[in-house]
């Protein structure tokens, strides 16, 4: 892998610096201040880079936006479905019932993904 451009070097450690998993836009909003004549569609390329060479993990977990996570160590998600906070929770495992192989079926990843309502919502 060659070395990290200057941007993408800056939005990798916004990325690590961060724990709300951003989207995109929010990367963007973040490091346009720090970077000169740094644009959107810079941003996006770059975090499409930092996946495809796994040093960010890219989550579809909701229909609106993609968004970005640098914690690469093994974990789960619960998303907030009030206000779209996405925690990240120690990595939660399928049931010992969950027989995929009988299915003809390899699992490479799994990423378990629970909806709710946050403490900070369930309040309200």
């Amino acid at each position: 892998m060659k070395a990290l451009t200057k941007h993408r070097e800056l939005i990798f450690n916004d990325l690590r610096e961060r724990k709300d998993h951003p989207t995109a836009k929010m990367v963007f909003e973040s490091v346009r201040g720090k970077a000169d004549k740094i644009s959107f569609a810079t941003v996006y390329n770059s975090l499409e880079y930092l996946v495809e060479h796994k040093m960010v993990n890219k989550l579809n977990i909701e229909s609106d936006s993609v968004r970005y996570d640098a914690f690469l160590d093994d974990h789960s998600h619960l998303l907030c479905t009030e206000c779209g906070k996405v925690l990240d929770v120690a990595p939660l495992k399928l049931s010992d019932d969950a027989d995929l192989q009988s299915l003809g079926f390899q699992v490479k990843h799994v990423d378990i993904v629970v909806t709710g309502t946050c403490s900070s919502c369930h309040s309200l």
